[in-house]
């Protein structure tokens, strides 16, 4: 009887604070000026931007050319005080991956990625992308949807102790990067949508760039099989909808605004195309890293991906993995693996100690992490120093699976060794170029002349804007690739 009324008492309490949360949790949207509920105050909102943003940066890299992201922000705070929220200070950056990508995280920060660069054809298509982005942040829909999880988190947890996933999604500090798998409304894209043209309008931008843009993803999620689709489009397909809705926004007078693509067009030339093999690449069953300067084997079946700083190899029946990441730090190992280590709250240590890795000297510890709905899973990391980096060799796998791995974990880590081979140390990179067209010659055969891969060719013709039998304008600007 005790337990009954106790536990009926913490439910009159949840009940009451998702009461009180409701009540005293909103706020009127920038945008919309209505009400609704929301748990992240401005400057938490802000906080929560500082930190993603670090972490963005940490795994995806910033592109490596100052006058293209000056460029980027230039157009950016050209649209700023046309928002609903001109006095955040807002943030853009390119990203240094060929996926074509465009998003923005709380607070004000924007990220559009190298590989969407190559694939505008304006400055005013790049102003809608922005201005697109520029809308989800000023009518709040990140945070708007992690208050309704929240909520929801709240009201599951209900007559038990609060649940440690809301006490996670409680605090920013473990939110983060998780905000880039938050899966926006079709009502939030559409608004985003109406807010692009309309912050590109007022900036003195052709918002009509939107349907170009939109035509060319669609083109290019044709080819890839739509994988390659930014965020605002592969959540909800493109549709001859969400085209005419843009259209029926349009004006007659947008005709006489800005759309400068040849001052744009010049912008990217020498932009790196497609893959950095600087950042990593396969060869067969080896990756190689040359700005790392580590090269490792994986066994056939393995999937590799790979970032900046980071290789990922999943097993091919996806029950384990194994990471490398390599970070710049003149630290002991065993004091970076306790700070690594103390990143598991709930983790329990099984072994630390010293040992070797085809000759290196390294620092090893194993950690046995419980978790909620399935087995506990085993992490092992060795640590090891080369040159001005210390490489974290992690490998994960539920615990009544891991040690059926463990003689292929070993052969991964025992493969590690530094890259000296000057054949893979120093690739180069396909690069965009821009050459004039002749008027005669078709996009074919000009990619032909300019020694443009022919694995290239279909995808730099959506890119261009033309097909590969259209003969471009003389004296228009056209992207080809080359090393």
């Amino acid at each position: 009887m005790v337990a009954v009324i106790f536990r009926g008492r913490i439910l009159s309490l949840w009940l009451l604070l998702f009461i009180l949360l409701i009540s005293f949790s909103c706020a009127v949207n920038p945008v919309t000026g209505k009400r609704e509920i929301m748990l992240f105050s401005e400057s938490s909102e802000i906080q929560l931007g500082e930190q993603t943003d670090r972490e963005i940066r940490n795994q995806f890299g910033v592109y490596d050319d100052s006058a293209l992201n000056d460029y980027l922000n230039q157009i950016g705070q050209r649209l700023v005080p046309h928002t609903h929220r001109p006095h955040l200070q807002y943030h853009f950056a390119i990203l240094d991956t060929p996926l074509i990508n465009a998003f923005a995280v709380p607070g004000g920060y924007i990220y559009v990625t190298r590989g969407l660069l190559a694939a505008l054809n304006s400055e005013g298509e790049l102003a809608l992308v922005l201005g697109h982005e520029l809308g989800h942040v000023n009518a709040r829909h990140s945070v708007k949807k992690l208050s309704r999880l929240f909520l929801v988190q709240i009201g599951l947890a209900l007559g038990n102790a609060l649940s440690e996933t809301v006490a996670k999604i409680s605090g920013l500090a473990s939110v983060g990067i998780q905000l880039l798998f938050l899966k926006y409304s079709r009502d939030d894209e559409r608004e985003a949508d109406r807010l692009a043209v309309l912050y590109s309008r007022r900036a003195g931008y052709n918002p009509a760039s939107l349907i170009n843009f939109f035509a060319t993803l669609q083109k290019l999620g044709d080819l890839s099989g739509g994988y390659q689709l930014p965020g605002f489009l592969s959540t909800h397909p493109l549709t001859s909808e969400r085209i005419r809705n843009t259209r029926s926004l349009l004006q007659s007078e947008d005709s006489r605004l800005k759309v400068a693509r040849p001052t744009y067009l010049r912008r990217l030339n020498q932009l790196i195309f497609d893959q950095d093999p600087r950042q990593g690449f396969v060869e067969g069953q080896t990756f190689y890293h040359p700005r790392l300067g580590f090269q490792l084997n994986f066994p056939r079946g393995w999937k590799s991906t790979h970032q900046p700083s980071r290789l990922t190899l999943i097993s091919s029946d996806k029950r384990a993995v194994l990471l490398v990441e390599g970070e710049p730090s003149n630290e002991p190992l065993g004091d970076y693996a306790e700070k690594k280590a103390a990143q598991w709250e709930r983790g329990e240590i099984l072994s630390r100690g010293q040992e070797t890795i085809n000759h290196f000297q390294a620092f090893q510890q194993t950690i046995r992490i419980p978790q909620e709905e399935s087995g506990a899973i085993i992490l092992k990391q060795s640590f090891l120093r080369q040159k001005k980096y210390i490489f974290t060799i992690s490998t994960a796998a539920e615990e009544d699976d891991y040690f059926g791995y463990e003689n292929e974990f070993n052969s991964i880590k025992s493969s590690f060794r530094p890259l000296t081979n000057p054949r893979y140390l120093y690739p180069r990179p396909y690069r965009l170029y821009l050459v004039k067209a002749n008027g005669r010659d078709t996009l074919q055969e000009i990619f032909k002349k300019e020694k443009t891969p022919q694995k290239f060719w279909k995808k730099l013709a959506i890119m261009n804007g033309w097909r590969l039998e259209d003969k471009p304008p003389a004296n228009s600007l056209v992207k080809i690739a080359r090393k």
